[in-house]
């Protein structure tokens, strides 16, 4: 008579196959889950090429947002799969900005960019603007006392603290005075003066008041050439927006006096990088800018459609599920590195 006794072997042959089976059962889950994730009812992905995002700036063309602001936009828009819109006056026009702003507001758009080359008089637009329902970030240069939802963009203390450090590196315990040029008026200059001030005045250095260049290298020249003629004590020049460099760069060949002082700049365009590579300026602070404009439109586009609950009712609660403050870094571009960042490596 045959045994119907159990052996080992076939006890771990029938949890074999049972394990099998469960684990081919529970792959097939996966497998469904992973293709409905993020699907609509209809198992489709959800359309939103109907969505259009807006970027607001100032000199909307300027040759440093076309090399990385606008391709940025272009870029996240593909990925998902929305519009975005490039506007803004070709040169430093307020007026003419906070117009565009109204505006574009008045035609409903999924979302707002602005940057804020004024931080009080584009206020109100923007108030305007969020207050119709439309949700408004910042890109760049900060509106702190408007209702935006987010700033996206440097941290511009650091900006200055970089800048200075740099400084008093390549100063090598000189001491003297030290002059400031940038816009003045736009608070994220302001925050870097901030910066900048907290490293050089503990290292011995007289820090200047700021001077105003209106964003624009000719005029940065001139500036940068009167505090040149007027300090005879002068050891060092720092600028805070993108032109001022180059302008720094040019009074200081033109006066013959870029071996006596230091100087150092915020970015690093092929310009800046040049003007490091000949030994003009000991450093240029870059910033991460494409990230200005890839969060930027991801901001409103999870301001519209984050999953994310905090109330019954958010948004007449006032919660926005985004973080307030993007701050994208930046890095120190001297001799030692600059290589790497020039195009074709020199």
């Amino acid at each position: 008579m045959k045994s119907h006794a159990l052996t080992r072997r076939d006890v771990l042959k029938t949890a074999g196959a049972a394990l099998a089976g469960s684990v081919f059962m529970a792959c097939e889950k996966r497998k469904s889950e992973v293709r409905t994730a993020g699907a609509g009812a209809t198992g489709s992905k959800a359309d939103f090429s109907g969505e259009e995002y807006v970027w607001i700036s100032p000199h909307a063309n300027l040759p440093l947002y076309v090399a990385h602001d606008h391709p940025a936009l272009h870029n996240v828009a593909r990925e998902l799969g929305v519009q975005v819109t490039i506007t803004g006056p070709d040169t430093v026009d307020i007026p003419a900005t906070i117009s565009t702003i109204e505006q574009t507001a008045a035609r409903r758009p999924a979302g707002i960019m602005v940057n804020g080359w004024d931080p009080s008089a584009l206020v109100v637009p923007i108030n305007m603007a969020i207050e119709s329902g439309i949700p408004v970030v910042t890109v760049d240069c900060d509106v702190p006392a408007s209702r935006r939802l987010a700033f996206i963009g440097t941290d511009w203390f650091e900006l200055g603290v970089r800048q200075a450090e740099a400084m008093v590196k390549a100063l090598n315990g000189r001491k003297g005075k030290v002059a400031l040029i940038g816009m003045i008026e736009q608070y994220i200059d302001q925050q870097a003066f901030k910066g900048f001030r907290s490293v050089a005045e503990k290292a011995g250095l007289t820090v200047m008041e700021p001077q105003q260049d209106k964003g624009n290298s000719a005029e940065a020249a001139r500036v940068a050439g009167d505090i040149l003629q007027a300090t005879p004590d002068l050891v060092g020049m720092a600028g805070f927006d993108s032109e001022t460099g180059p302008g720094i760069g040019m009074a200081l060949r033109e006066t013959g006096k870029a071996e006596k002082i230091i100087a150092t700049t915020v970015d690093a365009e092929e310009q800046h990088l040049r003007l490091v590579k000949d030994g003009i300026l000991v450093a240029a602070v870059g910033q991460k800018r494409e990230l200005f404009s890839h969060f930027g439109v991801k901001a409103l586009f999870e301001a519209r459609h984050s999953t994310v609950r905090f109330t019954k009712d958010d948004a007449k609660a006032g919660v926005v599920p985004i973080p307030e403050i993007f701050y994208c870094g930046s890095y120190t571009v001297t001799r030692e590195n600059v290589d790497f960042f020039l195009k074709g490596g020199r």
